[in-house]
């Protein structure tokens, strides 16, 4: 098999470029449009006592609806900027089916308008779109055109989640539920998410994020996502998070149990396979949920076609399935996805890792696992999810069945329209349990709530720090010279001084004679003494690098091999423009990524750091959250870090949290913050 890309020379193996099928759907019977939306609604009800009314934005093809409807949930509106997606969505929903730009204020106040004219909204639920967040993205901008386009295309996009929030601020509704990828709430994008709860409280609302993975709540797929809930205080009691089917991924639903009921595929856009094929029936539980959820004719099964496979991609899928090799560790012959780089794509020479972002191209699921995160790419290609047993992509319906979309669910469009809504979809399953935990939040009369704790938390937790300076403030994470604001880059080099080398300093023979405690205390009282004597040698970065004598310094405090990597570190923090994020992917040799990030937070620069147990144990207590949850997935830490501390900017709640952390007495108190100012029983965290 040989690739060769070089311009001019005729590709062999390349397919004509057949269209697949296109799929027509006709309107749903009860489907409105948005000036009869208030009309729809009184029609609603007169015919239910109490409905609750939910909005769907950023909507897709309808899998957030799908489950709030089975949920209960009466989705009376869903808006969306693809016309194929809300042509899916109006075929299967009453109500309004809204094709509009959500970025417009022109149009979200159209919107509330016609929603304020409905009566009580229950529920405004949706996922503004997440490639601007995502790391799948952001990790691409290393090439220059994706990175062009990068900023280019979702630049505008990235605050669409203040669209959802002001539709909430305007409409009012007693709860909302917004879903996006996670790192939303990571590194510099934590600030995205704190500004998010910080509105929301304003607005009334009490707030609670979640990360949840699908194959928890039984969805064959990892997909993890957060969940943002907000309840209204005086109205509803607060969110009960669903409890999770599966606790370990070896219990969870397999992509077997998922589709190893559906007929075998060849390559191909075949329009008619039930004419070759014969479905026997399900053969597990969740393929007869599959079945059932929505009425399908028994022996009928939608968009079960795949894409033609190209004879050097049959090869190489046999070649990796029969040895178990990776794309990666393929020879370049066999790869057609080398690099990204347009010298290779020109036919010039390249080195096989430069630039190299195809490293694992090609995928090939396992049948007893959960599948991988579907997306909405899919819609360009599928090699990332070759089947596990043929020698093909996954279906169109085997996606949409990871994606927990019944078969009676139909999608619009041509094959690649309907991989896109698959892709880009919240989990119907996921949605259903999540409504079923909203509707009981909304309806609870007996168990409302008339305070939100965290912002109370938050403002006692800093004014803790700020009247107990003197005894837990660490130097270093000084703002302010007196009246002066000190700059972003001496404070980041105070970290680095005050936390980020002292780190690394070992016993020396005094404190080897002690006993371990003696010991421990003494070394700890020199990393925090070493600060003076460091800011002393180096007032700021440019001292250090124009320092002669640096080496020899470091040799006191026997340090000399950081001196390249400090070094790295003091050329980053000089630059004029620095950009914090990028600060810390940076590699520092002897630093890693994880300590400069946590040096960064201290200052309040970054807040993407590997949280320490004590600091875990802490924020488990103060917001109610299973220690064990927490130490999960370092994700987890950062949300609630995030959530707790909503718009500390300055850093001084995080500070807070760190001093609470190092503090020798912080059992006794934590044990009376929490008793004087939350009334609550403190639990062993030493």
């Amino acid at each position: 098999m040989i690739h060769k890309n070089a311009v001019g020379k005729i590709d062999p193996y390349r397919l004509s470029g057949k269209r697949g099928p296109l799929v027509v759907l006709e309107p749903h019977i009860d489907s409105c449009k948005l000036e009869d939306l208030p009309e729809y609604a009184a029609k609603l009800r007169k015919k239910k006592k109490n409905p609750y009314f939910a909005v769907d934005l950023f909507s897709g093809a309808g899998g957030l609806s799908l489950g709030l409807h089975k949920a209960k949930f009466d989705v009376i509106l869903a808006c969306d900027i693809r016309d194929d997606s809300i042509t899916t969505h109006r075929h299967h929903f009453g109500g309004c089916s809204h094709e509009c730009d959500l970025s417009k204020k022109k149009v979200i106040n159209e919107i509330a308008t016609k929603l304020n004219a409905c009566g009580e909204i229950a529920l405004i639920a949706g996922g503004p779109p997440c490639q601007p967040f995502s790391k799948n993205i952001k990790w691409r901008k290393h090439d220059e055109e994706v990175s062009h386009q990068y900023h280019e295309l979702n630049e505008d996009r990235r605050e669409l989640w203040e669209s959802f929030i002001s539709l909430v601020e305007q409409v009012k509704p007693k709860a909302f539920l917004m879903e996006n990828v996670s790192d939303i709430a990571l590194g510099g994008e934590q600030e995205i998410f704190r500004s998010i709860i910080s509105r929301s409280e304003k607005a009334g609302y009490r707030v609670s994020p979640k990360l949840i993975y699908a194959w928890q709540y039984g969805v064959p797929q990892l997909r993890p996502r957060l969940f943002i809930s907000g309840t209204k205080i005086n109205a509803c009691s607060p969110i009960q998070w669903p409890e999770p089917d599966y606790e370990s991924i070896e219990e969870a639903l397999t992509l077997d149990d998922a589709i190893s009921d559906l007929p075998p595929l060849e390559g191909g856009w075949e329009e008619k396979w039930n004419e070759k094929y014969k479905y026997e029936g399900p053969k597990s539980e969740y393929q007869k949920l599959m079945r059932t959820w929505i009425q399908i004719d028994k022996d009928k099964i939608n968009d079960h076609h795949i894409r033609s496979v190209r004879d050097d991609d049959m090869e190489t899928f046999k070649l990796m399935r029969s040895t178990g090799i990776k794309y990666s560790e393929l020879s370049d012959d066999q790869r057609r996805y080398n690099v990204t780089s347009k010298a290779f794509r020109e036919g010039k020479q390249v080195k096989r890792n430069e630039k190299n972002s195809f490293g694992d191209k090609y995928n090939i699921l396992k049948p007893d696992e959960p599948c991988l995160t579907i997306t909405a790419h899919m819609s360009k290609d599928g090699y990332w999810y070759i089947h596990p047993k043929q020698n093909r992509t996954l279906s169109i319906r085997e996606a949409a069945r990871v994606q927990s979309f019944p078969d009676g669910f139909e999608f619009y469009g041509y094959p690649s329209n309907r991989f896109h809504q698959i892709g880009e979809a919240v989990a119907p399953i996921v949605a259903l349990k999540l409504g079923k935990a909203l509707i009981k939040s909304i309806s609870d009369k007996k168990n409302i709530s008339k305070e939100d704790k965290v912002p109370r938390l938050r403002k006692n937790l800093i004014h803790w720090y700020e009247s107990n300076k003197k005894e837990v403030e660490l130097i270093w994470t000084k703002k302010r010279d007196g009246r002066k604001i000190i700059p972003q880059n001496i404070r980041a080099w105070n970290s680095f001084l005050g936390i980020l080398i002292p780190e690394n300093f070992i016993k020396n023979n005094n404190e080897r004679k002690l006993n371990a405690k003696a010991g421990d205390k003494l070394l700890e009282k020199r990393k925090k003494d070493s600060y003076l004597i460091f800011k002393n040698f180096w007032p700021s970065a440019e001292d250090f690098l124009s320092d002669k004598f640096r080496i020899q310094k470091l040799k006191s405090q026997r340090l000399e091999k950081f001196n390249s990597s400090i070094e790295l570190l003091a050329k980053e923090i000089i630059k004029d423009h620095i950009d914090w994020k990028e600060v810390i992917r940076k590699d520092y040799e002897l630093f890693s990524r994880n300590a400069v990030r946590g040096a960064l937070a201290t200052v309040g620069l970054t807040t993407e750091i590997k949280q320490s147990v004590a600091i875990t144990k802490i924020i488990s207590e103060l917001m109610d959250i299973e220690y064990e949850y927490l130490k999960f997935s370092n994700m987890n830490r950062e949300i609630h870090i995030g959530h707790l501390l909503e718009m500390d900017r300055e850093g001084t709640g995080y500070c807070s949290l760190i001093a609470l952390s190092k503090h020798e007495q912080k059992e006794q108190i934590i044990n009376s913050f929490l008793e004087n100012i939350l009334n609550k029983e403190f639990k062993n965290i030493a």
